[in-house]
């Protein structure tokens, strides 16, 4: 068997000029063969992923769908927020759009009111944000990452930048379990 294989496995071998040009055909047919591979045939069928609905979910989402592999537009409406199974992170997501709505002097009470009241405890509601005039909140944006400072399943500790002084937010979770609310909010020293 090999007196058939030798004089193949030589020929390369003869000049740099036959080993390069051998080289470069083998890696472009590994790169071609894995770039077909990377495409499922028409004769497959469709895969199917399903999503169940998290918290972060929006009401309009609707039942769980599928959708076919080459669908790539229905991918966003199907991921998975990393940030729903962290609870540090979504206690920073709940902690920085608790900033970015609680600044806003240029909203009327109502308003103000409205995007406040679903981030916030009922005790922190009831012991003074109910009576926060919006025209005294500072006129600054969130600008960044909060800063975590403590966290824990009880609570967490966030500092959050702003174009002028950070905040520091406490939150905790949500008595349902699927978020986190805001129970104090104070600047940072």
């Amino acid at each position: 068997m090999w007196e058939a294989i030798a004089p193949i496995v030589r020929w390369p071998l003869y000049s740099p000029v036959r080993f390069v040009m051998v080289v470069v055909l083998a890696l472009v047919g590994v790169f071609v063969a894995g770039e077909m591979n990377d495409r499922p045939s028409p004769s497959e069928p469709a895969a199917s992923i399903s999503s169940t609905p998290t918290a972060a979910a929006s009401p309009s989402s609707g039942p769980p769908t599928s959708m076919a592999v080459d669908d790539i537009s229905a991918t966003d409406e199907l991921s998975v927020d990393p940030a729903d199974d962290d609870p540090s992170a979504a206690a920073a997501n709940a902690a920085a759009a608790f900033v970015a709505s609680w600044a806003r002097p240029d909203l009327d009470v109502e308003v103000w009111s409205a995007g406040v009241r679903p981030l916030a405890t009922s005790e922190l509601w009831s012991t003074g944000l109910s009576m926060t005039e919006p025209s005294s909140t500072p006129d600054v944006t969130v600008r960044g990452e909060p800063r975590e400072v403590a966290m824990n399943a009880e609570e967490g500790v966030l500092d959050v930048p702003t174009t002028g002084a950070w905040v520091r937010v406490y939150v905790v979770p949500s008595p349902d379990h699927r978020g986190w609310l805001v129970s104090r909010v104070e600047p940072v020293d």
